[in-house]
């Protein structure tokens, strides 16, 4: 069985800690390069508006999850979208954004929107829990957001001006009302089949001078070589890449997306690289802490992002998969695999 070859690490990057125009300084912005702490363990885990007749007459039937190997999946657009739905995902997606706004230094966001002018509509593409849309609501009270994903599962009670929308972002045109000042979207990697056409989507609702912002992680690697081929978590990273590319959702696109944006046709397009260690593994105080939110990510979300694919895509047994991933908990645990995950923010302007 064929798996991709690995990418070559991103380069050496002097930002630690993020300034306040982090973006507007330099086109990519990188973090200094990764160091352990020279400790090794097995870590434990420780820590007004559109609604489209289609979404409300689907109501019923969006309601009645499906149920496999232990976790509900959503049912429009059944199959789209790898991660399930449950509350045990739903906490994890919690738990990821805090591991996103440490990242990004307490902010939702690097586009370097007018604090005198606001934008007035924000899309969130795939809200999920719809915190992020939640959190921008409560710090821009003048705009209005509205977040889509195929899953029901946003709480009823939110700030007045966010709405929530059961939707395909995929499915073309969009029937928004009105376009929009800022589109963002965040970990859709592996959901999304067709990035560069969601960036053209977004071009075309953007209001002139809007911005839209896109986050996403790459492959696992390692700087030193402790990441090596024979590991349980390089073999799973290569697995998973291999099931989502045959299914149509592929992993890893987020190298490509500064130049997408610039072929879909927006300027000031600007990247900024981030490293998600796999624990606490670095020296560094702040890749550390990184590092101890992302463990705990990783090993909420495995099974959730594995079993489904591993069995209906790549023909495992559930047997097979859990055996695996028993030993890629150990990989993610121990601190002598000085791996991260790169991540990718990349945002641009439609021009004025």
């Amino acid at each position: 069985m064929s798996v991709p070859a690995a990418p070559q690490p991103p380069a050496s990057l002097e930002a630690d800690e993020i300034p306040d125009d982090v973006s507007m300084t330099t086109s990519v912005d990188e973090e200094s390069e990764l160091e352990s702490d020279g400790e090794e363990s097995d870590l434990d885990s420780s820590l007004g508006v559109e609604v489209q007749p289609s979404t409300m007459s689907l109501r019923s039937s969006i309601l009645r999850y499906r149920e496999e190997n232990g976790r509900t999946y959503h049912a429009y657009k059944d199959g789209a979208y790898l991660f399930p739905n449950d509350d045990l995902e739903l906490d994890r997606l919690d738990l990821q954004h805090n591991l996103c706004l440490l990242t990004l230094g307490d902010k939702l966001h690097l586009s370097p929107l007018s604090k005198d002018r606001p934008p007035q509509r924000v899309l969130d593409v795939g809200t999920g829990t719809g915190i992020w849309a939640i959190d921008f609501a409560d710090e821009n009270p003048g705009s209005t957001i509205i977040g889509v994903d195929l899953s029901p599962v946003q709480p009823s009670y939110v700030p007045p001006n966010v709405y929530f929308q059961i939707d395909d972002i995929e499915d073309e045109p969009w029937t928004f009302s009105q376009k929009f000042d800022f589109i963002y979207s965040r970990m859709n990697t592996g959901g999304i089949r067709d990035f560069p056409k969601l960036f053209r989507q977004s071009f075309t609702n953007l209001n002139p001078g809007g911005w839209f912002e896109c986050a996403d992680g790459a492959q696992a690697m390692s700087d030193d070589g402790t990441l090596t081929k024979e590991s349980a978590l390089y073999q799973w990273n290569q697995f998973l890449f291999q099931g989502t590319g045959e299914r149509g959702t592929p992993f890893g696109g987020a190298t490509h997306y500064k130049r997408q944006l610039r072929e879909a046709g927006f300027v000031n397009v600007k990247e900024v690289i981030f490293k998600w260690p796999t624990n606490r593994w670095a020296k560094h105080p702040r890749h550390k802490e990184l590092g101890s939110w992302n463990h705990e990510n990783v090993m909420m979300g495995l099974e959730g992002l594995s079993v489904g694919l591993f069995t209906r895509i790549l023909g495992w047994s559930r047997e097979s998969v859990d055996v695996f991933l028993a030993e890629v908990r150990k990989d993610l645990s121990n601190t002598a695999i000085h791996a991260y995950w790169p991540v990718h923010v990349v945002y641009g302007q439609k021009p004025s």
